[in-house]
């Protein structure tokens, strides 16, 4: 597997990008060979508020190419975009199944069980 950073899915997934037509050749010649971590989901997450992408897109197309079926990203993307939550707390929550410890109320807010920090 070829591991790709953040600077290959942003050329290759922003309308207009410098890098543009050097990652769609790179991703035609390393295609069924590219993979990513979190890391890179999560840089994305935070490019595409500065870009103005859509998020859930720009994750759903960084899993395809990749072919990622874990849909924990998918689930990150969602809370960014649907309930307005930060990066790194739609990335906690897309990891903690239905219960989280924290003091953070944004978790009330999607519906994910809080134990509430405060009342330790």
């Amino acid at each position: 597997m070829i591991y790709a950073d953040t600077d290959f899915f942003i050329a290759l997934l922003k309308p207009k990008d410098r890098l543009k037509d050097k990652a769609k050749r790179a991703f035609e010649r390393y295609k069924g060979q590219i993979t990513t971590s979190e890391v890179t989901f999560i840089e994305l997450a935070l490019l595409a508020k500065r870009y103005n992408l859509d998020v859930v897109k720009l994750i759903t197309s960084v899993m395809a190419i990749c072919g990622i079926e874990e849909d924990t990203y998918l689930k990150a993307a969602i809370y960014m975009r649907d309930y307005g939550v930060g990066v790194f707390d739609a990335f906690h929550a897309a990891h903690c199944g239905d219960t989280i410890i924290s003091s953070d109320h944004i978790f009330d807010k999607i519906g994910i069980k809080r134990i509430r920090l405060e009342d330790f």
